[in-house]
């Protein structure tokens, strides 16, 4: 990938079969990939994945992401053939990404609320074995970028205030075209999109105000 210089900026979001992340698992992640060098330019994967542990599914869950039980455990022939084994998704991910030939810290995760997918995919590199090789150096916080938190260092910055930090709530606030929530591969796009139509405006004044806020040691 030639992203000129700079992060890369991985943006995701994933469907669960409930909310804890040992015992729930990811069955759906999407990801786009862009530098803020080109932010036109956005490649976008999605997976499907069968969960690993089908007791901890959770009704709930499923009628919120619209994931059907049959298909996550492969009794139907739609989810045999789509509903991937974990392990064989995370090597697809860890492929893909290797595409973009930079170093682990130039990688930036972001999302809508990042914390919540960070854990859960963290997790699920663990659940099968691939700990030592997750693709992001996001301890304490490093390296991500949260559209949430940016909306309110926005407000912060203009003194206004806004009742609602969901992501239906900023794309609408921030006039971004609004796909079917709650899907991963439509989550991801409006997450995007939205990222560049906040950042866009600012991109040159912040590079100019503060650009010598580095030390040496920075570059």
């Amino acid at each position: 990938m030639d992203n000129g210089s700079g992060y890369v900026i991985y943006v995701f979001d994933t469907e669960t079969t409930g909310l804890d992340p040992v015992e729930n698992d990811v069955i759906e992640i999407s990801m786009c990939r862009l530098s803020m060098n080109n932010p036109d330019d956005i490649d976008q994967k999605t997976w499907l994945i069968k969960p690993i542990n089908p007791m901890a599914i959770d009704d709930i869950a499923l009628r919120v992401n619209k994931h059907k039980r049959e298909d996550l455990l492969h009794f139907t022939k739609f989810g045999k053939e789509n509903y991937k084994e974990p392990e064989d998704v995370v090597a697809e991910i860890e492929q893909w990404m290797a595409e973009d030939e930079v170093s682990i810290i130039d990688r930036v995760a972001a999302g809508q609320n990042i914390d919540f997918d960070l854990r859960f995919i963290k997790e699920l590199w663990k659940k099968v074995g691939s700990e030592n090789t997750f693709p992001f150096s996001v301890e304490n916080g490093n390296r991500t970028f949260d559209t949430k938190m940016f909306a309110m260092m926005i407000d912060l910055c203009t003194g206004r205030r806004r009742r609602f930090y969901n992501l239906g709530a900023l794309v609408s606030a921030f006039g971004v075209k609004k796909l079917k929530a709650h899907r991963a591969d439509a989550d991801t796009k409006m997450t995007t999109d939205l990222m560049v139509k906040m950042l866009t405006p600012l991109f040159s004044v912040i590079r100019e105000v503060f650009k010598d806020c580095y030390s040496d040691k920075d570059q």
